[in-house]
């Protein structure tokens, strides 16, 4: 653990000199700040132009918020990798005792921890939609979980930073399942349910239950393992 936490701390080293990569540390709170602050703003002048409010999609801009936070750490955590596969220092972590899952929780697990840490302070902090504690809490662990996923399909997928990049745009697929959530109707709704995505917009949408969370971890867990044999065989 103890060289696992070193190696974390070597990569936060290299996040920081990086201008782009130590952007996406804080970028989750500016990006509930600016949300926090637009959508009401924005509520007020269609209600005034339109006589129609923006309020019933607020917990829509929460599960945005809520889902986004990890997203962003994750996509850091994938191009770290992919810039250390890039240099050949990847390759050199796999003949110390520093490898396989020993690395990725390094490069992913520490990070990710801090994601969802972000998570529930930046829904709590600029909710629009007054969430439960609990919603927020198993929204967060399911939205973590899809960025671990993110950072795995990047890796797992790219063979360099402009790879990565690349496949990092269609990021935003990963989101679509909360917009099913409420665009879609039953039963039609249930067909994005391989997106973790989704079961974080069915918490919103109807409370928490066993049941969703469950159901979230579960598909959330199952794209994670599969890439990360994806990953290890390729490396």
């Amino acid at each position: 653990m103890k060289k696992t936490y070193k190696l974390f701390q070597i990569g936060l080293r290299q996040t920081i000199r990086d201008g782009m990569l130590l952007m996406l540390i804080p970028a989750p709170f500016l990006l509930g700040f600016v949300l926090r602050i637009l959508m009401p703003i924005i509520n007020e002048l269609v209600w005034k132009y339109f006589a129609f409010s923006i309020k019933p999609w607020y917990p829509l801009a929460d599960g945005m918020m809520l889902t986004l936070t990890p997203m962003l750490p994750a996509i850091g955590s994938a191009f770290l990798l992919l810039e250390e596969r890039d240099e050949g220092i990847g390759g050199y972590y796999q003949i110390t005792p520093i490898q396989g899952y020993s690395y990725l929780s390094a490069r992913i697990g520490f990070p990710m921890l801090y994601a969802f840490i972000s998570s529930l302070i930046v829904t709590a902090l600029f909710g629009l939609s007054g969430l439960t504690f609990m919603q927020i809490f198993e929204g967060g662990i399911i939205s973590t979980l899809m960025g671990i996923a993110l950072s795995m399909l990047v890796v797992s997928f790219a063979n360099n930073k402009v790879e990565g990049l690349a496949i990092s745009k269609l990021s935003g697929i990963f989101l679509l399942g909360i917009f099913v959530t409420w665009f879609v109707p039953v039963p039609y709704k249930y067909l994005g349910a391989f997106l973790p995505s989704f079961w974080v917009g069915e918490i919103l949408w109807q409370g928490t239950s066993s049941f969703l969370l469950l159901s979230g971890l579960s598909t959330s867990i199952l794209y994670i393992i599969t890439l990360i044999y994806k990953f290890l065989n390729k490396i």
